[in-house]
């Protein structure tokens, strides 16, 4: 193993989260040294981050197409979370014409106290701003949700949803038409209401079954 040194931002008292070990660490003026594997680079995500990923080896990224995603929540100081995910063909300019996924993730607390449930909301970024997702292209009045590829990608889930840095074990976790999920919770450091480090806090929501190109909100 070698180490690896690295400044947190300065700014802030942010969490940034090590994306192996999930070990928490706090932003402030300081440094931080982490063991590494010679065959390993340590990535930090800073709290406030949601990070689609697909996590099945494939021996090129055409293949992939179909892949389920995993979502990692890592939560920031005030316990809300936000990213984007954007998808194409890859191959031609069929974007340009509107071919393409842009969804929002976001997650925030459906209230002020500690206690309050977290939800987890996708939205369709292209229905709503038309004229920001390509480049010198005006889709206003002109991009269909259902499109080519959105069409093609249809069946595409979320596998699993990892949320870190919860502050409780929550009661329950379902879907907002009631569905109830399979769910498992890591008791852990928070993100919230405290400058302790170490593990983070892990709630993993196993097979939400929910789509990537689809709205939906998971409480």
């Amino acid at each position: 193993a070698n180490t690896f040194i690295a400044k947190l931002a300065q700014w802030s008292y942010q969490p940034y989260y090590d994306l192996f070990s999930d070990h928490v660490y706090r932003g402030g003026k300081k440094t931080i040294t982490v063991q590494a594997d010679l065959d390993q680079v340590p990535v930090f995500l800073q709290g406030g981050s949601i990070l689609p990923t697909r996590e099945r080896p494939r021996r090129a990224a055409t293949l992939m197409h179909q892949d389920p995603f995993t979502l990692r929540v890592v939560l920031d100081a005030s316990g809300s979370a936000r990213g984007e995910l954007y998808l194409d063909d890859g191959e031609t300019y069929a974007h340009e014409s509107g071919a393409f996924v842009w969804r929002e993730f976001a997650a925030s607390p459906e209230g002020k106290t500690r206690s309050a449930p977290l939800r987890i909301r996708s939205t369709d970024l292209a229905h709503a701003f038309p004229d920001e997702a390509v480049d010198g292209v005006s889709l206003a009045g002109a991009y269909d949700p259902r499109n080519v590829f959105a069409e093609r990608i249809k069946a595409v889930r979320v596998e699993r949803v990892l949320v870190l840095g919860l502050g409780k074990k929550p009661e329950r976790v379902m879907t907002s038409d009631g569905r109830v999920l399979e769910w498992e919770f890591t008791e852990g450091v928070a993100a919230t209401g405290s400058k302790q480090e170490g593990q983070a806090s892990v709630l993993t929501i196993k097979n939400p079954n929910v789509l990537i190109a689809a709205d939906w909100d998971i409480i």
